[in-house]
């Protein structure tokens, strides 16, 4: 409900209770006035005029005066002696004398609201005098009392662990309305006073606050950092934008000529698009950010680049393919080595080219592309139309500006060549033996509460597309527990319902969902599971809670993370000043960029099949992990001997399938090399205590030769249902691959080229660029939180992989352009160009100002 004006006449502010009131409203003008009174030394009453309020009634509350709709205004009882009838309504605020204040320390009111229970008196909220939420009581004062939602809105840099310790008001930072006004109280309340008081002599004076300079300074600091870093933006993200505007014109000038005007008289119609909604091309699913051609009939939409793609007869954008790849399961007991079901020994797979439907011929006529036919989609019957998203020639005008400022301002910060510091250096990790290389080591400083991170450090390897690992991340949360054992109670309480007692996991070694106790999975995450004959089961969670619900349903460490982060101004998901994806407007919908969660069991030795493994794959944005939580689980003897014999069954299977003797379609002669490829002894990592996960990180200029590798060794990779590798669409994003080590060693025998190889520790965080395969073996039980952002340096590789991905067939796992990256870009660079030539605009106005200063000088 909205708040309404009162009749004057009324002149007492009394109202009702709405449960849409969700920020607890303050107590307004009529806590003010309190106040006010507060300071003369008297005590306030209630005008005699004024009737006693009553608490709304089913009936009252739904008329359609003005009071039935004004928010709530909390209000204490008198005192303890009262009536039952007198007792004046919860929530409301009355100031009581001193008489009634001390009776009401000492007895409890009564909350009269139907009788339904009874609440110790003042147990609300010091900032929104709400009673109905859960509250946090401060253990230092011991009278303060918060409730959770002010803690979140108003504190956002405090968890309810640090309120519960030392509450707002004792840190002297509550924002109340009675704090801030009892902090006012010594100032000057006229401007005029100030100035006087300030014009006083020297003697005087007073000595002027060291912490006054210090604001200053800070803001004056902020300034500066703000325009540095529109001006970094603009030097990465206007090469982008011209290209995005050359695409354009090139759809523009073709349909002028379809329709033989000139470019200036064409006028294209404004699509019917609201800023809370995306717009996807039907054919390539590619978001469409401004010029698109649609259907006046059917609503098909097509964006720019398949319309390009169509009038040159080579439509690549999806192709209007599904693609069917099956998975057969074949038994538990093949799974470890054994024979197949008997039914399956003999059966062929499914030839995948004759499962798809038979493709429709859509062309272009004379460069006008109509609707393509129902069996693609469209109706088949009207030519597409050129719409707009964005006002007529509002890009062309934001790529002039963005020009010419970039070409006035340009950054002088902007990093490049080589780095001496991070050879053989305590801030840098030996991840590679590449010959003649000069990145085999990782940049790798420590997070220092003290000290600020030295950012452009960081840029002059992140610009080259290398990791950076950042040590002691976790430091900064110590408050906070990360056993999931407490997020999962922390999340779902103390439920009992059918929900909460199951969790859906991913078996590793059929790559499948299973359902498993809830207790049962937290148990193994801690104690290891195992199938009957002894193999190790690995079980991981994947995205819990649902990143769009993290911060939501884990408050304090989705806030605390979030800040606790290095290198802020690219990983705040809502303030980055670099964080490209953070400077979308608030009324335009947004991409879910995290936090997410990944629980997972692990073990220290390589098995070969059903590692707790994350596939290789290439994300379309740039990524920072952190290993929040491990638990080691060491398998007994007994355990160890069974992993052996197991192997052993494992390798004489692969010889088998890889000649081609089991129903697949492998090379001529039989691959041997694949023999143990999967089961070679692994590194030994079991020294390194404080080691979770081995991370490879291959290098965006390998992806090229890494593809043919796999590619040829296709066949000697198992995935579901551990059944070899069927098809390939594009191997670095299917996610299908996972390279032993003796697979990396044959692929710099082949091809020359090696991953960076390092082990994540406890606390740490990886930073991985946009473009660059990659892939995650657990060493132990671990917890990982992880956020997508998008860099200026890297928003070039964003476009480079939304066109992969848009040429992916339609039912791909990374077909659809969830990024949107191209919108970014362009609010991105409207960002940098408001904030620049408000600069601009004020070093203007001082110019003009100290020229005319020097000219009366002058005089």
């Amino acid at each position: 409900m909205g708040i309404h004006q009162i009749d004057p006449a009324l002149r007492w502010p009394y109202g009702f209770e709405t449960e849409d009131d969700e920020e607890g409203q303050e107590a307004g003008a009529d806590e003010d006035w309190g106040i006010d009174q507060e300071k003369r030394g008297r005590k306030r009453k209630r005008p005699r005029s004024a009737k006693r309020p009553r608490a709304a009634t089913p009936s009252s509350a739904s008329s359609s005066g003005p009071l039935a709709s004004w928010n709530a205004v909390p209000k204490r009882p008198r005192s303890s002696a009262a009536k039952q009838g007198d007792t004046p309504r919860a929530g409301a605020v009355v100031v009581p004398s001193e008489t009634e204040a001390a009776a009401a320390e000492e007895e409890e009111g009564t909350a009269s609201s139907g009788g339904a229970g009874r609440k110790k008196a003042g147990w609300s909220c010091h900032q929104c005098h709400t009673a109905k939420r859960q509250m946090v009581e401060c253990e230092r004062c011991r009278e303060e009392i918060y409730c959770t939602f002010c803690v979140k809105k108003r504190y956002p840099k405090l968890s309810v662990a640090e309120v519960r310790a030392e509450c707002p008001c004792c840190r002297g930072i509550c924002s109340c309305k009675r704090c801030s006004a009892k902090v006012k109280q010594s100032e000057p309340k006229s401007p005029a006073l100030r100035i006087c008081n300030s014009s006083r002599s020297a003697k005087k004076k007073k000595k002027a606050d060291p912490s006054d300079k210090i604001d200053t300074l800070d803001v004056r600091a902020q300034e500066e950092s703000k325009i540095k870093h529109a001006r970094y933006l603009l030097h990465y993200l206007m090469p982008c934008l011209t290209e995005l505007n050359k695409d354009q014109m090139a759809e523009r000038e073709t349909e002028a000529r379809n329709l033989g005007l000139k470019l200036s008289q064409m006028n294209v119609e404004q699509a019917d698009c609201r800023n809370d909604e995306r717009v996807f091309c039907d054919n390539c699913r590619t978001s469409i950010f401004d010029l698109h051609r649609s259907c006046p009939n059917c609503s098909y939409e097509l964006c720019i680049a398949c319309c390009k793609e169509l009038r040159e007869e080579d439509l690549q954008g999806g192709t209007c393919r599904e693609e069917l790849v099956s998975y057969p399961n074949r038994g538990f007991d093949y799974m470890h080595g054994g024979d197949p079901l008997p039914e399956l020994i003999n059966c062929e797979e499914t030839d995948l080219s004759s499962c798809q439907p038979k493709s429709k011929k859509w062309v272009a006529s004379r460069g006008i592309i109509r609707c393509p036919p129902t069996e693609l989609g469209g109706c088949g019957e009207h030519v597409l139309k050129l719409r707009q998203i964005f006002p007529k020639d509002w890009l062309n005008k934001l790529e002039i500006n963005a020009s010419w400022l970039n070409k006035k301002l340009e950054p002088s910060n902007i990093v490049s060549g080589e780095c001496p510091k991070c050879t053989k250096n305590e801030n840098s990790r030996y991840a590679a033996t590449r010959e003649n290389s000069t990145d085999n080591y990782i940049y790798c400083p420590k997070s220092d509460n003290g000290e600020a991170d030295d950012l452009k450090h960081f840029q002059s390897h992140w610009v080259k597309g290398e990791p950076v690992i950042v040590q002691g991340v976790l430091q900064k949360m110590p408050d906070l527990s990360w056993e999931p054992p407490h997020m999962w109670s922390e999340v779902h309480g103390s439920s009992t319902s059918s929900d909460m007692k199951n969790v859906k996991a991913i078996d590793c070694l059929s790559c499948c969902e299973v359902e498993i106790c809830t207790q049962d999975f937290f148990n193994g995450y801690y104690e290891g599971r195992m199938y009957e004959n002894q193999w190790p089961e690995m079980l991981k969670l994947k995205d819990w809670p649902t990143s769009n619900h993290f911060e939501e349903l884990l408050p304090s460490h989705g806030v605390k993370y979030i800040d606790s982060l290095p290198f802020q101004p690219y990983t705040n998901l809502k303030s980055g000043s670099l964080s490209v994806s953070a400077l979308l407007p608030d009324d335009i919908l947004k991409i879910d960029m995290g936090p997410k969660s990944y629980i997972a069991y692990g073990c220290t030795q390589e098995l070969g099949r059903g590692d707790s493994v994350t596939k290789l794959h290439c994300d379309i944005s740039d990524a920072v992990n952190v290993l929040m939580h491990t638990a080691k689980v060491a398998p007994s003897e007994e355990q160890q001997d069974a992993i052996k014999n197991l192997k052993a069954r494992h390798e004489a299977q692969d010889e088998k399938d890889c000649c081609g003797n089991f129903a697949i379609n492998g090379n001529d002669k039989c691959h041997k090399s694949c023999v143990g490829a999967n089961h070679a002894s692994s590194l030994n990592y079991i020294d390194d205590e404080e080691g979770g996960a081995l991370w490879d990180i291959f290098r965006r200029e390998d992806a090229e030769k890494l593809k043919i590798y796999l590619h040829k060794h296709s066949k000697e990779f198992r995935h579901i249902y551990c059944s070899p590798v069927e098809k390939i669409f594009n191997p670095v994003h299917d996610e299908t691959f996972y390279l032993t080590e003796e697979h990396k060693r044959k692929l710099k025998e082949e091809h020359g080229i090696e991953p960076w190889t390092f082990v994540q520790k406890l606390g740490e965080a990886v930073f991985i660029p946009a473009g660059c395969p990659h892939q995650v073996r657990n060493l132990k039980s671990c917890t990982k939180i992880a956020i997508d952002f998008v860099s200026p340096e890297n928003v070039k590789e964003c476009l480079k992989l939304t066109q992969e991905f848009r040429k992916l067939p339609k039912n791909h796992r990374a077909k659809e352009d969830k990024l949107e990256v191209k919108k970014m870009i362009i609010y991105a660079v409207d960002h940098a160009v408001k904030i620049l030539k408000e600069h601009c605009s004020r070093t203007r106005l001082i110019d003009i100002v100290y020229s005319r200063s020097c000219g009366r000088r002058r005089k």
